[in-house]
């Protein structure tokens, strides 16, 4: 018989850390994003326009990590601690390496990708320099993110947030000073912000590792054997054929957001910056439901390496409750104080008009997002590891860009069409995954695994 309390116990201590850490890095970022609220609008458009090529990237990083979440944790269900240490590293040889090369051809070629965005002559000028400079923290961010996927794949999800902590502290002190001259630091204005970030992640990746390889954790006791260095298909392939996937599905979001840029710009400076704040602004709640795809990806995961059938369905019962339940404070507040949360960023009238209206439309989206986030990660981990990608797909290029491309260019409709065109992408992805969980019967997944284990044996395997 499982235990509820404790369920929801172990639940909480594992979604809390990772609300706590995604608090951390969004203040962060709104930290940053107020400062440079305080600046010209080409500034806070550059800004967006590099965050969101950088973010291309990054997402393909936390797509992979997810494939690396979902071995470990199965591993650490099984009490595999020497390959759950073996996990990380052979993560590790390879995203590092691939990131370095990215942020090199960034660096060096940032004004292709800033083209991608805009062909606005201030906005480029000062958004490639923000670019060039913040690409450079790529490998120490590939570095971040595996070692974090680590942790979490262990249940482990406090480290993080004590890394997380001290980045973001790292990273408000230097903007702080480099954006504006304080503390005997030279005013550099957006490239200081660039700057910061950088060296906010320069020290972030030398902290976790060190604390990941310390002598008190139980992975540095779990040696393997084998050289650091050295590639193994076995787990090269189980990282990579969950991770690909989830990775795509991270950047058919991040283009999909670039092309809805495009169209938002073509409304003018002023919307596109009221709508980078927006997201921004929006991101102060959906920190709350960031944690439930960590939790769920890696609690099936873990349920089922353990062949616990019972546990597994109680994760997923108490992880469809809590993402139903906070939309009970998400919706409203979004829905009645849009201005308050606008205000936190700038203190432009007209940019918190425009921002005020997306944050209304959006309130609508939040059930069906935290839906799809708890369920996708019970689908991937139960061996569907394409379906989360294609459920995206359909959402993203089927609904949002499509009717977002024919309001704002064709028809050149009024903007508030795109922002519910974002908002019905959503609850068309929650259907999807919904029919998904039904239809491939992901509550049995327990179930379907013992059934094969035991065929195997049988059959001497």
């Amino acid at each position: 018989m499982v235990d509820k309390r404790k369920v929801r116990r172990q639940i909480f201590s594992m979604i809390l850390p990772i609300v706590l850490e995604n608090f951390l890095q969004t203040s962060a970022t709104l930290v940053t994003t107020a400062m440079i609220g305080r600046l010209i609008a080409d500034d806070i458009s550059a800004q967006g326009v590099a965050v969101r090529i950088y973010n291309t990237f990054y997402m393909l990083l936390k797509g992979l990590a997810i494939g690396a979440t979902v071995v470990v944790a199965t591993y650490y269900g099984q009490g595999r601690l020497d390959r759950c240490r073996r996990t990380v590293e052979q993560a590790y040889i390879t995203a590092v390496p691939f990131t370095l090369i990215c942020a090199l051809i960034i660096a060096f070629c940032p004004a292709f990708f800033v083209s991608l965005f805009t062909q606005d002559a201030a906005i480029m000028s000062r958004a490639t320099g923000y670019m060039s400079i913040m690409a450079l923290a790529l490998p120490f961010v590939a570095v971040i993110t595996m070692t974090t996927a680590g942790f979490q794949g262990q249940g482990n999800t406090r480290t993080p947030m004590y890394v997380a902590v001290f980045v973001n502290i790292l990273n408000i002190i230097f903007g702080y000073g480099l954006i504006f001259g304080n503390f005997g630091m030279p005013e550099l204005g957006l490239i200081g912000g660039a700057i910061a970030f950088l060296i906010a992640q320069m020290a972030g990746a030398a902290l976790e590792v060190f604390l990941f390889y310390n002598r008190r954790g139980p992975i540095r006791a779990a040696r393997h054997g084998e050289r650091f260095w050295r590639p193994d298909g076995r787990y090269l392939r189980d990282i990579y054929t969950t991770g690909i996937p989830a990775a795509c599905e991270n950047v058919f979001w991040n283009v999909a957001t670039i092309i809805i840029s495009r169209v938002v710009l073509s409304y003018g400076t002023e919307s596109y910056a009221a709508y980078q704040l927006g997201l921004q602004a929006e991101g102060l709640l959906d920190m709350l439901a960031a944690g439930f795809i960590t939790a769920s990806t890696t609690l099936a995961a873990s349920s089922i390496g353990k062949r616990d059938d019972p546990l597994f369905r109680e994760y997923l019962k108490q992880m469809l409750m809590m993402a139903v339940g906070l939309c009970f404070f998400s919706v409203p507040m979004l829905l009645f104080f849009p201005n308050q949360f606008m205000m936190l960023l700038t203190d432009k009238p007209e940019l918190i008009a425009i921002g005020r209206e997306y944050l209304m439309i959006m309130s609508l989206a939040q059930l069906p997002q935290n839906l799809s986030k708890s369920l996708n990660g019970f689908i991937r981990a139960s061996g569907y590891k394409k379906t989360p990608m294609l459920i995206s797909f359909s959402g993203l290029w089927l609904v949002r860009v499509p009717l977002s491309c024919l309001i704002g260019w064709v028809l050149v409709g009024d903007i508030r069409w795109i922002w519910w065109a974002v908002s019905f992408d959503q609850i068309v992805r929650a259907t999807l995954s919904i029919l998904v969980v039904w239809r491939c019967k992901i509550p049995n997944t327990v179930q379907k695994r013992i059934a094969e284990d035991r065929a195997a044996a049988a059959a001497g395997v």
